[in-house]
Formats: structure tokens, C-alpha cells, sequence
């Protein structure tokens, strides 16, 4: 394949941004990323309302020419380092924090394709090259003078643009299955609410009443001898991100059913970033930050949609607590009063929302699945050790 190294200042410009201010927030306006939105476009999980800078400040900074820009990558520099996202014509306008984040712009394109760069940077070859330029003992960082210096393996033109190709058709179809499971849920939720505006009913329940919340244990790492009888474990970031890093070292032996988690399982987080989302990454293990939610007597979408209603009232709770990482405690889930529909109601609800819980698990898993394929077929086109001309003719005969 004659792969050259290359180091990423000598094809294209390594650069951040201007600095806002606090105090330049306003309500509504052009949006203003940091590494959190950064990572959740990585991930498709864009779910957060974010921040704003008004439309005259971002004109102003348009002016010098200094804002993002089609096919310009970013790379989280702090907190969650190495998250790689390529910017869409949908996703401007918008500005980013400096320091944060490190933005890669102005391509040689006649030497590279920068869709195949920000493919290579996420690619555990990448990942393992931007780690070692990391800086700081207790808070990691990335420096753009240490980014600029990283060295990308650039084979020749057509061989990028063929990579990127055989790569975006599956990027493509698992963006497809996450849009489709977001307007899933958000259709779920529109018909759960308006039961809520017009029922009949009046017979009130806690939410600890019709589920069960069995918690994780704290779990250490450890280097087991025997990788058949482990389990990956899920953070609150693999629970957020939707599944479990392929280069993840957090495994353990603990196989108990209580902290065991298939496909298709509620999983609450009661601390830090709260969150109720069903796991679609096969079976794996709770750690102490996470719930598992389970019901004999209801299906999950009433469960499951219970804890999406009361998830803003548990994020003020936990924005009270006094403590470095907010929570919540079983006494709210006790004081969580839920509205339990009449038989009735209760039908016309199930036929219309289990098929969409179940569509959305069906959905989530396919997507695993598309990357899990994603990240054993792209170091083997990486390295050139796949022939392309098979992934050319598969293409072509779609």
C-alpha cells in the first residue's frame, strides 16, 4: 500500500479558537461546543441542549476567518481525550471552546483525504499516537503543539478515498439506525405524555413500586488469566456513549445475577450524569454508579418511560446535593409518584409502545453490531493487509 508517515502539521493547519467568556453565553443563538459536545457527535449520542454565543459575536469571529468549517476534525484535548469528529455541512454553524479542543483545518487535499485522517485518529493506531503525546500526571491534556507532531500513515490518494468509501457506507447506516431510534423515543415519549394530559385514572404509585432498581458494586480492574468467564463493565461514559469501548480494560470476574446486564435491559444512572437508557451491547456488568431496572409485572416501555419523566426533577435533586458528583437516593425513587393507567388505557398504551421499545432494542443492537464490524474491518484496511478491491465491488453493486 506504501504507507508514508507524516506528521499532521505537514497536511493541514493545527489550530483552536478564539476565547469566550463566561459572561458572552446567552439563551438562544449560534451554538458553542465543548468536549462534551464534541464526544457526543463522536458517538451520535448529541442529546444535550449545550451553550450559546449570540449570532453578532460569531460573525465577528467569521471575520477572521477563525470558525469551523466542512470536513474540519476536532479532537477533544481535555477531560475525555482523543474523541475524533469530523464536521458535517448540518452541524455549522457553530463556535468551540479553546483549550478543549483541537481543531484540524485548511487540508493539502492534494495529499489527503480528511475524512481518512479523522478514520486513522480514531482508529486504535491513532488513539495509541495521540495517548503518548498526552501531558499531566492527574488531568491528562493534548497541546497543539504535541497534536501537530502526531504521524498519520498516508498511503496514496485513491487508497485514502477507497478507505473512506468502504468505511462511510457502514458509518452511514449506523447513523441512519441512531436517528431512527432517537425519533423512536421521541415518539414514545409523545404518546406516553398525552395518555398523561387526557387519562382517567387516579391511582397513584411510587416508582420503586413497580420496578425494581438492583445497584451495581464497585469494581476494580484487574488483568484476568481466564477472558471467557469475564464481563466488560459499564460506566456511567459506556452507559452515555451507548456501549463498551473495543480497547476497554475494565473487565471483572463478579457474574452475579444482581449486577448483570443483557440486551435490552434498563440501565439508570443515579449519579453524576443521570441517565435512563436501554443497553444494547450485549451482556456485561454494573458498576457501583448504575441501577439495572427490572419489572416482573409491567412490559419496560412503562417502566422505562416512567424514568424518562422523572429524570429532570432527579437532575435538580442532584444539583442540590453538596457534593463534587451529584446523586440521587432510593427515597426519591419513593417520592417518584407514577400514574398507573386503567386496563383500558393500559392496552391501547401497549400495542403502540412495546413495538417501539422493542424496534428501538432491535435497532441498537444492529448498530453494535455494524460497529463491532466497523472496528475489525478498518486496521486491516488501514495496514493494507484487505484486499480493496472486494469492498470496491461491493460498493458499486449497491
Amino acid at each position: 500500500m506504501g504507507n508514508k508517515a507524516m506528521k499532521i502539521e505537514d497536511i493541514c493547519k493545527v489550530s483552536s479558537s478564539k476565547r469566550i467568556f463566561a459572561r458572552e453565553y446567552v439563551e438562544t443563538g449560534v451554538p458553542f461546543w465543548r468536549g462534551k459536545e464534541v464526544t457526543e457527535h463522536a458517538t451520535g449520542k448529541n442529546d444535550s441542549k449545550g451553550l450559546f454565543i449570540s449570532a453578532k459575536r460569531y460573525n465577528e469571529l467569521k471575520q477572521t476567518g477563525n470558525v469551523p468549517s466542512d470536513d474540519d476534525v476536532l479532537i477533544t484535548a481535555v477531560g475525555t481525550i482523543g474523541s475524533i469528529y469530523q464536521i458535517k455541512h448540518e452541524d455549522l454553524p457553530f463556535y468551540f471552546k479553546d483549550g478543549n479542543i483541537i481543531r484540524l483545518s485548511n487540508w493539502n487535499t492534494d495529499r489527503v483525504n480528511p475524512t481518512y485522517v479523522s478514520l486513522f485518529l480514531r482508529s486504535q493506531i491513532g488513539q495509541q499516537a495521540i495517548k503518548e503525546v498526552e501531558i499531566g500526571s492527574t488531568q491528562k491534556a493534548l497541546t497543539i503543539k504535541d497534536i501537530a507532531k502526531v504521524p498519520i500513515l498516508l498511503p496514496e490518494l485513491k487508497t485514502q478515498n477507497d478507505i473512506a468509501a468502504a468505511i462511510g457506507v457502514i458509518d452511514a447506516k449506523i447513523k441512519i439506525n441512531q436517528q431512527i431510534n432517537k425519533n423512536l423515543l421521541k415518539l414514545s415519549v409523545l404518546v406516553f405524555n398525552k395518555w398523561l394530559d387526557s387519562t382517567q385514572s387516579n391511582q397513584y404509585t411510587s416508582l420503586d413500586k413497580i420496578a425494581s432498581f438492583k445497584n451495581g458494586i464497585a469494581m476494580q480492574k484487574f488483568s484476568p488469566t481466564d477472558k471467557i468467564h469475564v464481563l466488560p463493565v459499564i460506566k456511567i461514559r459506556e452507559l452515555n456513549q451507548g456501549y463498551i469501548d473495543s480497547n476497554s480494560d475494565s473487565v471483572t470476574s463478579v457474574i452475579d445475577d444482581d449486577v448483570k446486564v443483557h440486551n435490552g435491559d434498563l440501565v439508570f444512572s443515579w449519579s453524576g450524569t443521570l441517565s435512563a437508557k436501554i443497553w444494547t451491547d450485549g451482556d456485561a456488568a454494573l458498576n457501583q454508579h448504575l441501577f439495572k431496572v427490572t419489572s416482573n409485572r409491567w412490559p419496560k416501555w412503562f417502566y422505562y418511560l416512567w424514568v424518562l419523566h422523572h429524570l429532570n426533577t432527579f437532575r435538580g435533586i442532584a444539583a442540590d446535593k453538596k457534593t463534587t458528583m451529584g446523586h440521587i437516593k432510593r427515597k426519591d425513587l419513593t417520592n417518584a409518584k407514577v400514574l398507573i393507567p386503567n386496563a383500558k388505557e393500559f392496552k391501547n398504551l401497549d400495542t403502540i409502545l412495546n413495538p417501539i421499545i422493542e424496534q428501538m432494542v432491535n435497532g441498537g443492537i444492529e448498530s453494535k453490531n455494524l460497529i463491532d464490524i466497523r472496528n475489525i474491518l478498518l486496521p486491516k484496511l488501514l495496514s493494507g493487509s484487505m484486499d480493496l478491491s472486494s469492498i470496491e465491488e461491493t460498493i458499486n453493486n449497491d
